[in-house]
């Protein structure tokens, strides 16, 4: 069962996600999408015909929270590159319109989870959420991990 749910997210990461693979070695981001589909789709226990519908729908919210988190980076590097230099006015400024990303990814979450609950059962919705914080919890363990072998490596 595990395979066939693995390989319906291998026929999605091919078939929907956008940039498909090409011929070259996959880039890390296509490399944790595609994680991230395996992970989401077994965890979720997602039928061929939920994963159908779903993933569009969940790429293109990924897609548009990647663009405004894109934004909070900018935003932070800019103001760290010139916090030395920047006014009272001009630090307001970058503040205010971090909350306003903030708020705009609020507002996406807010239009994604009526969109999602209209193709999963509301339990799958929820399980959802759950899974993407396992997730995260999951690629900190690889980080974590990694960062632990390097470290030993260096050591020897």
């Amino acid at each position: 069962m595990k395979f066939l749910r693995f390989s319906i997210a291998c026929l999605f990461l091919l078939t929907v996600l956008p940039g498909q693979m090409n011929a070259q070695k996959p880039s890390r981001v296509e490399q944790l999408n595609a994680q991230r589909v395996a992970f989401i789709t077994e965890k979720l226990q997602l039928t061929p015909a939920e994963a159908q519908i779903f993933w569009p729908v969940y790429n293109e919210y990924r897609r548009k929270k990647n663009e405004l988190e894109q934004k909070k980076i900018k935003l932070l590097r800019d103001y760290g590159a010139n916090k030395e230099t920047l006014s009272d006015k001009e630090i307001e400024k970058i503040a205010d319109q971090y909350v306003q990303i903030e708020k705009e990814e609020t507002d996406l979450l807010l239009q994604y989870h009526e969109k999602i609950k209209k193709v999963l059962p509301v339990k799958k919705v929820m399980m959802l959420y759950r899974v993407e914080r396992q997730f995260q919890a999951f690629l900190l363990q690889q980080l974590r991990s990694q960062r632990g072998r390097n470290n030993r490596q260096l050591n020897r």
